[in-house]
């Protein structure tokens, strides 16, 4: 599925003299220098692009739960209209086929309820969908490396023909082709391999991989405190996905550090997704963005 981004950015030369004072941006494109360089430029380019994307999916799902609020504000209005009715239809079988049938019809004031008790359904997934948005971005830019830099992720006997393929890649359109195919195959299934792990696990072997280290101005945050908010976000999506009713030792135990973004779950209490716990999640989203981009930015300088 394609990511929707909603919010949209502009590239613009900081030097340039026509740009107006008042244009904020937060992020900087690195303009490769050399080949080395070439997956850092690409990586800067899509930072705007999926600092737009996390924005956008939070954007939809708070959008979905202030329609719920607004809803039930409506209803409750009408509790006194006795001549009230909310009806919900779905398809059954009938004489002609699939026929739209009233399958529930409330009062106002149970209209208004249900509505309002549909919130932490909805904040639950929509913590599920920016989980996802997470970890698509992640090996977005997991293989944005490996495309430039491939070489660790062909090493061994088992991926000799790969090698051979590569040597010969600039020989003519053709083989380069068969190079580009063979190795999209490759990291397809690293990718399927690596789904089993811990996505904070992944993330850090990324900056590992690439040498993404923590910027200079940094006192309180470094790549492992990143990649444990991410395994932090991930016990919580895993508790979601697998039906866990109550706050487990794991999820409340990551909640006493200083890197659990706030989310200040309880073992043992009932495990509830509020409107806050979207917000932390896509302000982390927002700040590790930055976070990267600086690094590389540090990382060509120095």
């Amino acid at each position: 599925m394609k990511r929707e981004n909603l919010i949209g950015h502009h590239e613009f030369i900081l030097s340039d003299p026509f740009i107006a004072k008042s244009i904020g941006f937060n992020n900087v494109i690195i303009q490769a220098t050399c080949e080395d360089e070439q997956w850092i430029e690409e990586t800067t380019r899509r930072i705007g692009e999926w600092r737009g994307i996390f924005r956008s999916a939070y954007i939809k799902w708070a959008i979905s739960i202030n329609g719920l609020y607004v809803a039930n504000e409506k209803y409750a209005t009408k509790k006194d209209d006795a001549s009230f009715a909310f009806n919900i239809q779905s398809l059954r079988k009938g004489n002609n086929g699939g026929e739209l049938v009233t399958i529930a019809q409330w009062d106002a004031e149970k209209s208004a309820k249900v509505h309002l008790d549909a919130v932490p359904m909805i904040c639950t997934y929509g913590f599920t969908d920016l989980y996802n948005c997470l970890e698509e971005f992640v090996f977005d830019f997991y293989r944005i490396y490996w495309k430039y830099n491939p070489e660790n992720l062909i090493k061994g006997p088992e991926f000799r023909h790969l090698r051979k393929l590569r040597n010969e890649a600039n020989i003519s359109v053709e083989s380069r082709q068969k190079w580009q195919e063979a190795f999209e195959e490759r990291l397809d299934n690293w990718q399927r391999n690596k789904l089993y792990d811990n996505l904070g696990k992944v993330f850090l072997s990324y900056c590992k991989e690439t040498g993404i280290k923590k910027p200079k101005s940094y006192t309180l945050s470094t790549p492992e405190t990143w990649a444990e908010s991410i395994r932090g976000i991930s016990i919580v999506r895993n508790s979601i996905v697998h039906g866990v009713k109550k706050v487990t030792k794991e999820l409340a135990d990551f909640c006493t550090e200083p890197y659990s973004l706030g989310f200040g779950f309880e073992e043992g209490k009932e495990l509830k997704i509020g409107t806050a716990r979207l917000q932390m999640l896509e302000v982390f989203t927002d700040q590790l963005l930055t976070s990267i981009n600086m690094s590389l930015v540090e990382k060509v300088r120095d």
